[in-house]
């Protein structure tokens, strides 16, 4: 999982396990190897440079994003654990069908028990595993959430130059899975093109973003021109980011994504925070 080089060779001799276009399945660490393949063959350069050539330089944020750090910033990072009192919960909770069955409750609970030591090592932490082990700010990551919302975000300095970062006009169709992309998901499905599409208690899709197995959450508003991160490093599934952004949805009248308010309605009659991990 660490060797960059053997993860991508290994996607690459692989055969799907399901027809092209028959299912739509979580990749929650394949994900990452897949995209990041495509990456390097078509720009012929490493996948950080990419990464720091798209988003890191242009947004302003270095040394506050990192997939697998360099030397000399072990010392800034914070140290993963685990919300045991969650954990236990979680068997009150039954499989979601979306998510592959190898990657269903009693695994996700034996993994959130393990993962901390794992990805507390340094070894972990230098890998670059595009799909877990981002390290980054809550700043920066509603800053990379911010530009794609507008698709492009003001610079700093004196200039206050704007930022493009898309020239392509359709690309929020392209995030959610609507328009001239819908055939490249499945109907219904919780996904578009790299995101998970975010929808409004009444059903509308109002945009998109991601949630970590720990409860780190990003996503953005597209009609509000919203975006909201928030970095845990005590993992737990999802209580506690729920309340966090409800109250910053709250004081700003905007609407709270559904995936989230299934928490607060929780949260508010005082039953157990877990109504299933938050977890895309």
């Amino acid at each position: 999982m660490t060797d960059w080089d053997a993860c991508l060779n290994f996607i690459a001799e692989m055969a799907p396990e399901t027809e092209p276009g028959s299912e739509q399945l979580y990749h929650y660490l394949s994900f990452g190897w897949l995209c990041g393949g495509i990456i390097e063959h078509a720009s012929r350069k490493k996948f950080q440079e990419i990464l720091e050539e798209a988003f890191i330089r242009p947004l302003n944020i270095d040394g506050e994003l990192y997939i697998g750090i360099p030397p000399g910033v072990e010392s800034r990072l914070a140290t993963l654990t685990s919300d045991l009192d969650d954990i236990k919960k979680l068997s009150e909770v039954s499989g979601r069908q979306d998510l592959p069955s190898s990657f269903q409750i009693q695994d996700l609970s034996q993994m959130a028990s393990t993962l901390p030591a794992l990805f507390n090592t340094l070894h972990a932490r230098r890998a670059i595993i595009p799909a877990a082990n981002a390290h980054c700010s809550a700043r920066a990551l509603a800053r990379y959430y911010a530009a794609l919302v507008d698709e492009a975000i003001d610079g700093f300095g004196n200039d206050r130059k704007t930022v493009k970062l898309f020239s392509n006009s359709k690309i929020h169709d392209a995030f959610t899975g609507v328009g001239e992309y819908e055939n490249l998901t499945l109907p219904g499905g919780q996904f578009g093109l790299g995101f998970k599409r975010s929808y409004s208690e009444d059903g509308n899709l109002v945009g998109f973003g991601h949630s970590g197995m720990g409860g780190s959450t990003g996503y953005c508003d597209i009609n509000h021109r919203f975006s909201i991160a928030v970095t845990l490093n005590k993992m737990n599934f999802g209580g506690v980011t729920a309340k966090v952004i409800q109250l910053v949805c709250s004081e700003l009248n905007i609407p709270l994504p559904a995936d989230l308010y299934r928490f607060t309605e929780r949260i508010n009659d005082n039953e157990s925070n877990v109504v299933g991990p938050l977890i895309n």
